[in-house]
């Protein structure tokens, strides 16, 4: 929506709108340019958000009509003509009505990614409602404190939670043969393998009757309670929920929820599967994050080693070399804090014997005594990207405090 005053017609006022529609090509899909409170109102109900081009001052009123619409808001605001100084006043009301909106100074370097991040949490936060999950043999005993309150995800998110016992999995693990031509593209890719072929195909038969039970209950996401896997089958999850990530399915150990919506939150953002682990070591300026488990589309190689704690079944070391940028997420049990932290990957070199088999070495700059301090829980998800703008607009959103590390 281009916004002007109707009092006076400048000039430079065409190259202005040029240099703006330049700075959000593509980022939309329809054009409106409404002269009053009303018209910004009704014309804003079509579409699940909308970018203000802010041309000029006295356009509060029309702003407030998008507000009113109940539309989350992006003014992009350049330098002249009280473009500011109208959307300052403008935004400090529509926050005060509780609709989510934002400033973008056009020429500012890094407009562009910000205003793509703010859309991409918009989106995530109309995609994470309506999402279908599923706990697998409730959530492991020793997540004494990461237990949100199940029903809460009904009401906070209109999610719908299915609790499937593990009976229904063993019986699909019964029945589940081994699918050889996968058998073989794992080994074809693995760095090494020091597991047997029997191992390896005990965990693919974990990995079908998983993918049964996502396609027969029509879930968008599962965690598990894996450990019993050991005792019953003699074997682990852990290649299995590396292997539904590469599917697009976000897949979960430990029946942990709370770590399932982190998981969840990263994909939608990042458009990539997601990594949760525990927190190993907290350094003075990075954080080691290490787990059986992780989708081998994210990695840049990978072993089949055994599960670190019980040494048997199928654990999934990763690497990754490639040092990008990372975003690390938590949400707090009662859904009403999130935790983010940025970091970059470092080489986890060398390989730790005692500890989960992928090891990752993530370096930050915040504070990250804060985890020692004030925790919220162990299981961390890494997400690739740094998502922290797209973080914070989805917390806006769905009213949930944000804390950056």
């Amino acid at each position: 929506m281009p916004l002007a005053s109707k009092l006076r017609r400048f000039k430079e006022l065409d190259d202005i709108l040029k240099g703006l529609k330049i700075l959000v090509d593509g980022l939309y899909d329809s054009e409106s340019s409404p002269s009053s409170r009303e018209e910004a109102r009704r014309e804003s109900r079509r579409f699940d958000a909308v970018i203000a081009l802010a041309l000029t001052g006295g356009i509060e009123e029309m702003l407030l009509g998008v507000g009113e619409a109940g539309k989350p808001l992006i003014i992009v605001a350049h330098d002249r003509l009280n473009s500011l100084a109208a959307s300052l006043e403008a935004l400090s009301k529509l926050r005060e009505m509780g609709n989510p909106s934002w400033i973008i100074e056009a020429w500012t370097p890094g407009a562009r990614k910000r205003i793509e991040s703010i859309l991409k949490g918009i989106e995530a936060a109309s995609r994470f409602s309506g999402l279908k999950i599923g706990l697998i043999g409730g959530m492991s005993p020793w997540l004494v404190y990461s237990r949100p309150d199940l029903s809460s995800l009904k009401e906070l998110f209109n999610i719908e939670l299915v609790e499937i016992d593990m009976d229904e999995l063993y019986s699909k693990f019964r029945s589940s043969k081994v699918d050889r031509d996968l058998m073989d593209k794992v080994l074809r890719n693995a760095r090494r393998v020091e597991v047997s072929e029997e191992d390896l195909g005990e965990a693919l038969r974990v990995y079908l009757a998983l993918k049964e039970i996502v396609e027969e209950h029509h879930l968008d996401a599962l965690t598990i309670k894996c450990f019993d896997l050991i005792g019953d089958l003699g074997t682990t999850a852990c290649l299995a929920l590396s292997l539904l990530q590469d599917d697009g399915i976000v897949a979960g150990c430990e029946g942990d929820v709370l770590g399932l919506l982190s998981m969840i939150l990263g994909k939608l953002l990042s458009g990539s599967p997601t990594f949760i682990a525990n927190i190993s070591e907290i350094g003075e300026d990075y954080v080691s994050l290490t787990h059986c488990a992780i989708a081998l589309s994210m990695v840049d190689e990978y072993r089949l080693l055994t599960h670190f704690e019980s040494g048997i079944g199928v654990g999934v070391s990763g690497r990754i070399y490639d040092g990008g940028r990372v975003t690390l997420l938590r949400f707090r049990p009662d859904l009403r804090k999130l935790r983010v932290i940025r970091g970059m990957i470092l080489d986890s070199n060398p390989f730790k014997a005692l500890a989960c088999r992928t090891q990752l070495k993530i370096r930050v700059k915040g504070d990250l005594g804060k985890i020692l301090e004030d925790p919220l829980g162990n299981h961390h998800v890494m997400a690739l990207g740094d998502l922290v703008d797209a973080v914070k607009s989805f917390c806006m959103l769905k009213g949930i405090e944000v804390e950056v590390l």
